[in-house]
């Protein structure tokens, strides 16, 4: 699409704040591309610090280029859209044995160890802890690789607060197929095994409605617990896929000035940034826009949501002499 030139690529950001007066020297040392640190800094097209207006973002980060030198730079907008995702923090169980190194947070150890063959049909069961769409991910990568499932979750397979409830199954027959094998081939406490599966499914899964996990032994072994009863099980590893909380460190007080309820924790289910419905854009921060898991939305493969809405809220900004044009002023575009 050509967009190449739109992009930076590994790149981390560290600061995102407001430009005040007090930052005009910088802002003229930077444009020049003066040396930072002793490293040059990104340069800022056609840019005139003296007629920069007041309230741009001012964007700092590195880049990490050959080996493991960085290169910082400071980028101007008048615009920016928090699009990062809530995967930087993933939640945790709290309970002993969390930390033993078989034990993953991230579905990305899943498909390295099939990918390494370390695991495969032969090992013994994967744990995976949650009823969100990150478990229902892993469920279908091991379910394609033929590895033995052990599938944990709170809640019952009727609970009209699961995911896969809201899912049109037309739209989402993968989703469906794990929902079906959860209620289908549960674990039975008195035959200690799963009921029989459906005609076609595979064997080797085995779900717990309404477990726990209660800990994580060191012989790669796991205790459930469903009302009184502990079950044990030997695994081979274990991911605990329970949710995220974003980290939005780069901004000031970790952005929990921008959520719903400042006073507590930003949280994407439960405490997320407060935006306008139409625009995304934030209620407490003007020019500052927000799309997502930092906002709730689940679904921004689908494009319907915050990537139009913003696209849109620009758009008629720009057409109504509400932005600065390009060239104009040093990147009156949105940045992500």
């Amino acid at each position: 699409m050509g967009l190449q030139k739109n992009f930076v690529d590994n790149a981390y950001v560290t600061s995102v704040q407001r430009l005040h007066r007090g930052h005009e020297d910088a802002m003229k040392s930077e444009s020049r591309g003066d040396a930072v640190d002793g490293k040059k800094e990104f340069e800022m097209k056609d840019s005139n610090p003296a007629m920069l207006p007041q309230g741009l973002w001012e964007v700092r980060g590195y880049q990490r280029i050959q080996g493991d030198a960085h290169v910082p730079f400071s980028v101007f907008a008048e615009n920016v859209v928090l699009a990062t995702g809530a995967s930087d923090a993933p939640a945790r169980l709290s309970v002993e044995g969390e930390d033993f190194p078989f034990v993953f947070h991230s579905i990305a150890n899943l498909g390295l160890a099939i990918s390494k063959g370390t695991l495969g049909q032969s090992s013994d069961p994967v744990l995976i802890v949650g009823a969100g769409l990150s478990a229902a991910d892993a469920a279908l990568c091991a379910y394609n690789n033929n590895v033995s499932i052990l599938h944990v979750f709170r809640k019952r397979v009727d609970d009209p607060g699961l995911i896969f409830k809201q899912l049109p199954k037309t739209l989402y027959p993968e989703y469906h197929k794990v929902y079906d094998l959860m209620c289908s081939q549960t674990h039975t406490a008195a035959a200690g095994s799963a009921t029989a599966p459906a005609s076609g499914s595979f064997l080797d899964y085995t779900s717990f409605p309404e477990h726990c996990v209660v800990s994580f032994q060191p012989d790669m072994k796991c205790v459930l617990r469903s009302g009184a009863n502990l079950k044990v099980f030997k695994v081979s590893m274990a991911l605990v896929l329970i949710g995220t909380h974003p980290n939005l460190f780069f901004l000031k007080n970790h952005g929990q000035y921008l959520a719903l309820d400042p006073s507590k924790p930003m949280s994407c289910k439960h405490n997320p940034i407060e935006i306008h419905p139409y625009t995304f854009e934030c209620t407490k921060e003007a020019n500052l826009f927000a799309m997502g898991p930092l906002v709730g939305d689940n679904f921004v493969r689908f494009l319907k949501g915050g990537a139009l809405g913003i696209a849109s809220c620009l758009m008629k900004r720009l057409k109504k002499g509400k932005l600065i044009a390009d060239g104009g002023g040093g990147g009156g575009g949105g940045l992500v």
